[in-house]
């Protein structure tokens, strides 16, 4: 096996190493919607989203957030919290005004404490119209529901270690979402009260519009809760026109949404000019992987979260994406090209066709290219869901 990698990369990496790293879960462009649309400044350093949210720093954010910034500079400060800095005390006595904090004592916000997935969550649901109160949720339960009405996604929200980029790609989702009673969207609302532009907010409209569409196409994903998917991977290396190395995977992988498992199995082959093909059966389990092959195993095959999506259209049964950066969920898939030698760093045309029947994704194609001078890398991956019994 030695030899038979040695002459391959030999012959098929002439070029030099190749990068499979296209970009990390990182919502920077999100970040960048939101500031287009008046509702999200970042700091004096920037978007600093590489780091935890105070307190103080998610109570401003979720104020833009919602359009209010200018109405809350005016309020007198009567919230009974006594640990607040000046610049917090007006974000805060907004949140407390509209009934979406109580801090964390009678006396206390703690402004300069780590705002956690779930702190977060509650302000943006409570802010939604939701409340414990009412049994819309339990705040011990939080973030489950987040993810139920949309407003986090597992493959993109960060429960564990919550950064500031969470709580833009979060931030984000939100303007897409009816808040409770509404048949509008929350960037619609802000749109009808004068807090955000209306033709800036024109194409974030339609797009918000035709992934309500596409959610609604896709519900009856959530009820499967255990599945496989039959599929593979494709990738061909050339060099000045001349392929070098083809890369194939054909697998069967078992996700069980219940216990939040993934178990793949299959077969690696690797093919080059004058060299006999070389195949290898592999096995990968979810539990132990991390980082973007986990993501893949567990959620490369389900509805496309909003805070990764470039653009998208619709034509017929085929819902087409495409991605500024390739999302973490995807870039995992392609563990068989660094195991095989290569390792490709710039991707180019990321493109995702899913087929939409009855509520749910049949199938998915995703066709990118990488490239690093004159070396580039035609990948396809597909994907077909079978129901487990």
């Amino acid at each position: 096996m030695k030899q038979w990698f040695r002459t391959v990369l030999a012959g098929a990496l002439l070029a030099g190493s190749l990068a499979v790293s296209a970009a990390a879960a990182d919502y920077t462009v999100c970040a960048d919607h939101l500031k287009d649309l008046g509702l999200f400044q970042g700091t004096a350093q920037g978007y600093e989203l590489d780091r935890a949210p105070t307190r103080g720093e998610a109570a401003a954010m979720l104020v833009r957030l919602l359009g209010e910034e200018q109405n809350a500079l005016t309020l007198e400060y009567s919230a009974p919290f006594e640990d607040l800095q000046g610049w917090e005390k007006p974000y805060v006595q907004y949140l407390y005004d509209m009934g979406a904090t109580t801090g964390v004592s009678e006396t206390t916000f703690a402004p300069e404490e780590p705002c956690t997935a779930q702190m977060y969550a509650a302000f943006v649901l409570r802010a939604l119209g939701y409340t414990e109160a009412d049994g819309d949720f339990a705040y011990t339960s939080v973030n489950d529901f987040a993810q139920r009405i949309g407003l986090y996604d597992a493959a993109v929200i960060d429960t564990e270690n919550f950064l500031r980029d969470d709580v833009v790609a979060a931030s984000y989702t939100a303007l897409s979402l009816m808040p409770k009673g509404s048949e509008q969207t929350l960037l619609d609302q802000l749109v009808e009260n004068d807090a955000v532009d209306a033709q800036t907010a024109e194409p974030y409209q339609a797009l918000f519009d035709l992934y309500g569409q596409y959610r609604t196409a896709t519900a009856d994903m959530a009820a499967f809760e255990q599945f496989s998917v039959r599929g593979g991977l494709e990738a061909v290396l050339s060099e000045e026109g001349a392929k070098r190395l083809t890369v194939r995977t054909e697998d069967y992988t078992m996700v069980n949404r219940v216990d939040g498992t993934a178990i793949s199995e299959g077969t690696l082959t690797l093919e080059a000019p004058g060299v006999d093909a070389y195949t290898q059966p592999y096995s990968m389990d979810a539990a132990d992987e991390t980082g973007s092959v986990r993501a893949a195993l567990l959620y490369g095959y389900d509805t496309v979260p909003l805070a990764c999506v470039d653009t998208m259209k619709r034509s017929g049964s085929d819902w087409t994406f495409s991605f500024v950066d390739l999302p973490a969920r995807y870039e995992g898939c392609f563990w068989a090209l660094s195991k095989s030698g290569v390792e490709l760093e710039h991707a180019e045309d990321a493109v995702l066709v899913q087929t939409v029947q009855n509520g749910r994704i049949s199938f998915q194609k995703l066709r990118l290219k990488l490239m690093q001078g004159d070396a580039e890398c035609q990948v396809v991956l597909t994907g077909e869901l079978k129901e487990a019994h």
